[in-house]
Formats: structure tokens, C-alpha cells, sequence
């Protein structure tokens, strides 16, 4: 079974190695269109994934008590 901290940290990985291609593509990609992908899409995604992590590190925590507090 996968538990929340494999989760968390196989999408924290996941989410650097995005923000790090994401950093190479706006490089050589500054059009309008990247400036209206960036706006409808990855501003929202910087906002999502960190608040997504967040969530589940909490989940993580509320099952590791869980798992202490039912015999």
C-alpha cells in the first residue's frame, strides 16, 4: 500500500523537476502564447500543487495518529 509520504514525496520530486522544465521552456519560449498558457495554466498550478502538498503532508499526519490512537 502507498502511504501519503510516498506520495508526498514522489509529487514534491515530480513538481521540481516541472518548475526546473517549465524555467528551460519560458527560456526559449516567449511568445504571446506561452504569456496565455502561463496565465490560464501554470499560475494556477503554482498555487494548486503547493496547496495539494500541503494537504497531504496533513493527511500523513492524521493517519500516523490514527494509527497510535486505534489498538
Amino acid at each position: 500500500m502507498t502511504t501519503a509520504k510516498q506520495v508526498h514525496s514522489s509529487l514534491t520530486a515530480r513538481w521540481k523537476v516541472l518548475q526546473q522544465r517549465w524555467g528551460e521552456s519560458c527560456e526559449l519560449w516567449n511568445d504571446p502564447v506561452r504569456h496565455s498558457f502561463e496565465r490560464e495554466f501554470w499560475q494556477e498550478f503554482e498555487q494548486v500543487v503547493p496547496a495539494t502538498l500541503r494537504q497531504i503532508e496533513h493527511l500523513g499526519n492524521l493517519f500516523s495518529q490514527a494509527r497510535y490512537q486505534v489498538p
